[in-house]
């Protein structure tokens, strides 16, 4: 099935379209994962299921999910899932990930590719980030969305400053980052660098400001000119 077919058939609801996965960035998994020959992949967080489809178009193969919040969709995804014809390549877990990730490493599972997009508070981010570190293959990848969040930007910030055998990659989404594993961990029991950053700070407040709900003519101009000027790939 064509990415295209998979969005002329899945159903998310028009309330839920800006939380969701958008399209776009699941063409971006999409195409990553089509440059990877047979890639284990593990998601985090199912939502809707447009990423998890997108990720078996691409890869032909089996895909593991966990979400203990199904029903708070109408189980949605799973439906998406079966009107694709994925049915069969879907491993679903219905339970929360701090429950199941450390099983996986006990059982001496690896994966390619992980995605992160569950539970988007700081410490669940950074405990399934702990977990996917351990999955992950060398040279795999771990991508994270909803990047605009701050919650998400410290678990990035812990990453690029106390990670060095983890490779941010240039990608064209705004609102997902990549990291490559490229070593093994040498940071010995003391290790620590400061993570917090006062830019990252005043980006966050900007962003909660855009998207508040007040509105007025500077808000109105900055959103247009953000749309003006945003790069195609990330519609």
């Amino acid at each position: 099935m064509t990415t295209k077919e998979i969005e002329e058939t899945i159903h998310i609801p028009v309330e839920d379209a800006t939380t969701a996965v958008r399209a776009s960035e699941a063409q971006f998994i999409h195409d990553f994962l089509k440059q990877l020959d047979k890639p284990k992949t593990l998601e985090v967080g199912f939502g809707y299921g447009r990423s998890a489809c997108y990720i078996m178009a691409a890869t032909d193969d089996v895909h593991t999910v966990m979400d203990p919040f199904q029903n708070h969709y109408g189980r949605q995804a799973l439906k998406n899932v079966e009107a694709c014809g994925f049915g069969e390549k879907l491993t679903f877990l219905e339970e929360y990930s701090h429950h199941v990730l450390p099983e996986m490493v006990k059982d001496g599972k690896k994966y390619d590719v992980i995605f992160i997009d569950g539970d988007h508070k700081f410490d669940g981010i950074f405990v399934d980030f702990y977990y996917a570190d351990m999955l992950v293959n060398q040279g795999g990848s771990i991508l994270f969305h909803d990047t605009w969040m701050r919650s998400t930007q410290l678990v990035m910030s812990f990453i690029e400053k106390n990670r060095k055998d983890y490779r941010k990659m240039n990608i064209p989404q705004g609102n997902m980052a990549l990291y490559q594993k490229i070593g093994e961990d040498q940071r010995n029991g003391m290790h620590f660098k400061e993570f917090y950053t006062t830019r990252k700070i005043v980006k966050h407040a900007f962003i909660q400001w855009i998207w508040g709900p007040k509105k007025g003519p500077i808000k109105t101009f900055v959103l247009w000119l953000k749309e003006k000027i945003r790069p195609t790939a990330n519609r």
